[in-house]
């Protein structure tokens, strides 16, 4: 029987945006407009599918709700007084924090997730121990708060891909690909410790809010998380908030686990192959994909889904996608109205 209460308590925020509200949209293609940011050579930092809502954070509550039942508060960080027309702000359990109340106060309006996701210790009452989650990211089966820390030391578990050949590919299309780089080029100026190899697994992470802001705090990284606040979309020399687990890594805080996400749909002789070598990883890692329907995630056991809005969904993708949630979480948690 899964647990109600963890040893310690663990909060989750969660970052939210309905990039289809007529103001936000304004505000959003002004600043786009001023710095010809339409024009940019990645597909990942002003693009539609980044601030699109597929009422993905209410089945990710969901899930909470029926898989998680164990966190003690929900954070869910917005702007411009944007709330989800269906969640229910009464609940005790949930807190919408506007984002303008953790950034800089002469930081603002802000489009990038890493100029929040920095400033996340901000977050009045945040607990010591929180899980950071995107909002198409889901509590795919039952989960023990022992799946993110430690229950006795209060260590991170960190879940990240490891690649053998040493540093993340640097995908020249991706921004995203950048701040992962960014994150270990730091530790590494810093530390003299490479931890290229590492990149994250895209899935709900562990933090400590202490050590976030003895990371922020520190004289040589301070500098590179304070400029990434004032970035108003995302940009080249931001950095993912991977750089926390990494110190936390260094600091030992945290224990990274190797990761290995199922493989589906790539090569059926390679897949077996891969998914058969990484068995017993892949029963403890996050899996990912776009397309639940053609990535078969109903018959995945993964503790921890993503499915991403790509910027190469389309219509067809996103009916998928809705058919998994309303399939998986099909029932209304006490956080709808």
């Amino acid at each position: 029987m899964i647990s109600n209460k963890a040893s310690f308590l663990i909060d989750i925020v969660y970052l939210w945006a309905n990039g289809a509200d007529e103001r936000f949209s304004a505000i959003k293609n002004k600043y786009i407009q001023d710095l010809n940011k339409d024009t940019s050579k990645y597909i990942d930092d002003v693009q539609d599918q980044i601030f699109r809502d597929n009422n993905e954070l209410k089945y990710s509550l969901r899930s909470i709700e029926q898989n998680a039942p164990w966190i003690n508060h929900i954070f869910i960080v917005t702007a411009f007084g944007q709330v989800p027309s269906w969640l229910n702000t009464d609940n005790q359990k949930i807190t919408i924090v506007p984002q303008e109340s953790i950034l800089p106060p002469d930081a603002g309006p802000i489009f990038n997730s890493c100029a929040v996701e920095a400033s996340l210790k901000n977050i009045p009452n945040l607990s010591e121990h929180f899980l950071l989650a995107n909002d198409d990211m889901f509590f795919n089966t039952p989960i023990e708060p022992d799946y993110f820390f430690d229950m006795a030391s209060g260590k991170t578990k960190v879940r990240c891909v490891y690649r053998k050949n040493g540093r993340i590919p640097r995908n020249k299309k991706s921004i995203y690909q950048l701040h992962l780089i960014n994150a270990a080029n730091e530790i590494e100026k810093v530390f003299s410790i490479n931890l290229y190899n590492y990149k994250s697994s895209h899935g709900i992470d562990p933090y400590i809010k202490s050590s976030i802001i003895e990371c922020c705090e520190h004289p040589e990284l301070s500098k590179v998380i304070n400029s990434t606040k004032y970035h108003r979309f995302r940009d080249e020399t931001d950095v993912h908030h991977l750089l926390f687990n990494l110190y936390d890594f260094i600091k030992n805080r945290a224990d990274i686990i190797v990761s290995h996400s199922k493989h589906v749909g790539h090569n059926i002789i390679l897949d077996f192959l891969y998914n058969l070598l990484y068995r017993k990883s892949i029963k403890t890692s996050v899996f990912y994909c776009t397309d639940a329907i053609e990535s078969k995630v109903f018959s995945c056991n993964a503790p921890i889904v993503c499915v991403n809005d790509s910027v190469y969904n389309n219509d067809i993708t996103r009916e998928h996608n809705k058919l998994f949630f309303n399939k998986k979480f099909p029932n209304k948690s006490n956080f709808e109205i």
